[in-house]
């Protein structure tokens, strides 16, 4: 049994000749109009013509370079400022710690609500270990 293409393609094979040649003269006549037309003759195309036309797409790659550039120039100056500050003015590890727990407590005064907040202050060092406490004795 055939399949309806090939059914359809015995009935229209006597007109695939026919075909081709109109194919051919409407595109022989459509490159011959465009190509010697006189608008054809008096267009050229110069370099200026071209990055005018091309002039936002150009802007804002050298914008996204320009940014690359800068990006680049400095990355490598965060270490050099850490390496730059002498030993003696880096301050203990216990200022630091309480500076940071100051600062954190100041931005969580901010953010919670007055309502929250515990009646006695947080501790700024914590307690040392057992270990090192003095003994206490408590006497009734």
């Amino acid at each position: 049994m055939k399949t309806p293409r090939e059914i359809l393609l015995e009935r229209h094979q006597a007109a695939a000749p026919k075909l081709d040649e109109i194919r051919k003269t409407t595109v022989a006549a459509v490159c011959d109009r465009r190509f010697h037309s006189p608008a054809a003759k008096d267009r050229r195309y110069s370099w200026h013509e071209l990055f005018f036309s091309l002039r936002w797409h150009l802007a804002g790659m050298g914008a996204a370079w320009l940014m690359i550039a800068l990006l680049s120039l400095n990355v490598g100056h965060a270490t050099s400022l850490a390496s730059a500050m002498p030993r003696e003015k880096i301050p203990p590890a216990q200022i630091i710690l309480a500076s940071l727990r100051e600062n954190r407590r100041e931005l969580l005064e901010l953010i919670q609500p007055t309502e929250s907040r515990d009646a006695r202050p947080a501790k700024l060092f914590p307690l040392p270990p057992r270990s090192e406490r003095p003994d206490e004795i408590l006497t009734a």
